[in-house]
């Protein structure tokens, strides 16, 4: 009885809505916008009560939004294992190797570069609580670091042989692409992505490698572009989400990005 009746209500109230969202009385149409804004607040709240990872992101948006870039938290075991062997070969097993994992999520990202750099220290950074929580929960060995991710708290650990950033430098890349959106500037600027780049750049050895996967712009338009080469191998043809320039504006028909960078000597 009480669902029929919840039932009824809503579809009253939908069709009112219906037949008077265009309605020429102003306090009608004051009316109906308010009652959507109170609706969109309220499931929210609801959310973010609900849904831990939902409310550490609206967290670290509304508290850390400087260093925020990619939102989702979706990631799974050796996700570039492409990548990760060319890597592997660049190293030809050197055995005391310092990596980074820039933005590891939930952990999976780390648990596979132990398969490929079974001695290295490995440092687990992550920006979302509610990931990072997950990551310290997981069995792993002693040279397996998870931190949080801020800039002074990654330079305690010095400078890395090399830095995986995947998926990492990007904002909503599948709602730009579903709304045509031709230029990014209002939401996620080249110049936070080479601020991005600068910092991970002070980070790396001379002969280690930068590797930056998943991205909406390229090194190659960075400042720092001239301390870096290619590592011969297009990574990122699978990469189908919308490509920018270094004045955010939609690259049509992108030549396909270089994922592996060597540092210079």
């Amino acid at each position: 009885m009480y669902n029929k009746l919840s039932t009824q209500i809503i579809g009253t109230a939908r069709n009112f809505v219906k037949e008077h969202h265009s309605s020429k009385n102003w306090i009608i149409r004051l009316g109906i916008s308010f009652a959507f804004c109170l609706r969109t607040t309220f499931r929210t709240l609801v959310r973010i009560y609900k849904d831990k990872d939902y409310r550490a992101i609206v967290t670290m948006l509304f508290l850390n939004k400087k260093n925020v870039h990619q939102t989702n938290s979706l990631t799974f075991m050796d996700r570039y294992p492409t990548i990760f062997k060319a890597c592997k070969d660049y190293f030809n097993h050197k055995t005391d190797l310092k990596i980074l994992s820039y933005g590891c999520s939930t952990g999976e990202e780390v648990l596979t570069l132990r398969k490929y750099f079974p001695t290295g220290h490995i440092i687990g950074a992550e920006i979302n609580k509610n990931s990072l929580a997950i990551c310290k929960k997981l069995n792993v060995d002693e040279n397996i670091t998870f931190i949080y991710s801020t800039p002074k708290e990654i330079e305690k650990y010095g400078t890395f042989d090399a830095i995986f950033c995947m998926a990492v430098l990007q904002r909503k890349p599948h709602y730009i692409a579903s709304k045509g959106i031709t230029n990014l500037k209002k939401i996620y600027p080249f110049e936070k992505f080479e601020e991005q780049i600068i910092e991970l750049d002070k980070l790396i050895k001379p002969g280690g490698l930068l590797i930056v996967h998943y991205t909406q712009y390229t090194l190659k338009d960075t400042k720092v572009t001239h301390k870096y080469k290619a590592l011969e191998i297009n990574n990122q043809k699978d990469y189908l989400s919308p490509v920018f320039d270094k004045y955010s504006n939609l690259i049509k028909d992108p030549i396909p990005q270089h994922s592996i960078f060597i540092k210079q000597h």
